[in-house]
């Protein structure tokens, strides 16, 4: 009976996606420069890949035995090596040169006592299979091991590869401790398991590069979202951000009910700050004073940096009573902290603007009030609140 697949195309085919997926993680490499370096070991992996699979899918066709067996094996260890180093360096993690060396020459050695007798086929086997799953079940663990695993998918599904991948193996191991031959006569024989196998082997190559390519592509929107909603100084929401949160929140079902405030926070003094300290200390005391404030806040609202010195923050309270609570806990937080710069202290005090909001449609007008308020807590000393109301005249809108 003919058989369905021919193992000959099958590994030449997958010699050619592999191929291509070298092509691909080259691709990566200049798109995401990050992980340029793990990005290259993946293409060079399935390069090594490619040419054992080519090699394999010749064996017997002129090809001397020694190329055709201890040449593919070694081809494809040394693939499998550059990808468990490019796994670890695309989680954060660098191997030495040294190690990297060492593990290609032991299993050259390896492959060379191995021998290229094509009676040996079951011990080169066992030796494949372990090979294989020891280097795998080590990506495995670097992947579960970062702190990505827990809230990127992809990252996940990497790993759920890699784990399969390291099973099949395994598996092909016990049988070929059991006795049971997964080839004959070298290794075309066209059986169910063979086939499978082959199919597995060809396959998983550029089923890896799909999988890193997505994997890529949602680490760099994630990092385009996060540069487009957070303030890179202070880690806070940036000022566009902000508002369209505290639009979502004025919007929302929970909104009913609650008593909302806008408050503008601008620190007192601030440029005395980077005149005598420096830009530097500046930039650290806006950083300091950014935790301050969301360490105060904590879950009842909102915080964004507005620009320069200001801040912005949405609280959610129960009454205005409870709000006014809040808004003079932050600026005695703030007040309360003070931030060394090498033998000098330096206090941070914030005069607070603080205005009631109805609903998301008023937020650029009671903006303009809170931003008067700000002006009348400076000019009536700093480092106090002035509430809508408080003041002797509303500003003009």
């Amino acid at each position: 009976m003919t058989a369905l697949f021919d193992l000959r195309t099958i590994f030449l085919v997958g010699a050619c996606t592999t191929a291509l997926g070298a092509m691909a993680f080259m691709g990566l490499a200049r798109m995401y420069r990050p992980a340029a370096t793990a990005m290259r070991h993946y293409a060079l992996a399935l390069v090594a890949m490619a040419i054992g699979l080519t090699l394999l899918a010749l064996r017997g066709a002129g090809l001397s035995d020694w190329l055709s067996y201890g040449g593919t094996n070694w081809l494809v260890s040394v693939g499998i090596v550059l990808t468990t180093d490019a796994t670890l360096r695309l989680f954060g993690r660098t191997p030495p040169l040294w190690l990297f060396v060492g593990q290609v020459t032991g299993l050259g050695a390896l492959w060379g006592w191995l021998g290229s007798d094509p009676d040996g086929v079951s011990e080169r086997v066992l030796a494949t299979s372990a090979v294989q799953f020891v280097w795998v079940a080590v990506c495995v663990h670097a992947i579960r091991r970062s702190d990505a695993y827990g809230h990127q998918p992809y990252v996940r599904t990497l790993a759920t590869f890699f784990a399969g991948y390291a099973m099949v193996h395994l598996l092909r191991g016990i049988a070929a401790l059991m006795g049971v031959h997964s080839a004959a006569g070298g290794v075309f024989t066209p059986s169910p398991a063979q086939v499978g196998f082959g199919l597995l082997f060809a396959l998983s190559p550029i089923a890896l590069a799909m999988i890193v390519q997505m994997m890529l592509h949602a680490r760099i929107s994630g990092e385009l979202h996060r540069r487009a909603t957070t303030d890179e100084l202070t880690g806070l929401h940036s000022r566009r951000h902000f508002f369209e949160l505290s639009r979502e929140r004025l919007r929302g079902r929970r909104a009913a009910g609650a008593v909302h405030h806008l408050l503008m926070i601008d620190l007192d003094h601030f440029k005395s700050v980077n005149d005598r300290f420096g830009h530097s200390v500046g930039d650290r005391a806006l950083r300091h004073a950014a935790r301050v404030l969301k360490k105060a806040l904590k879950n009842s609202g909102l915080l964004g940096r507005y620009g320069g010195e200001e801040f912005c923050a949405l609280i959610r309270s129960s009454s205005h009573a409870d709000a006014n609570r809040t808004i003079d806990e932050l600026r005695r937080a703030l007040e309360a902290a003070p931030m060394r710069a090498g033998p000098s202290t330096i206090v941070l005090t914030a005069s607070i603007g603080a205005v009631p909001v109805d609903d998301a449609e008023s937020l650029e007008r009671v903006l303009v009030h809170a931003d008067y308020c700000v002006y009348r807590a400076k000019t009536e000393g700093r480092n106090r609140v002035v509430r809508s109301g408080e003041m002797l005249a509303e500003p003009a809108v």
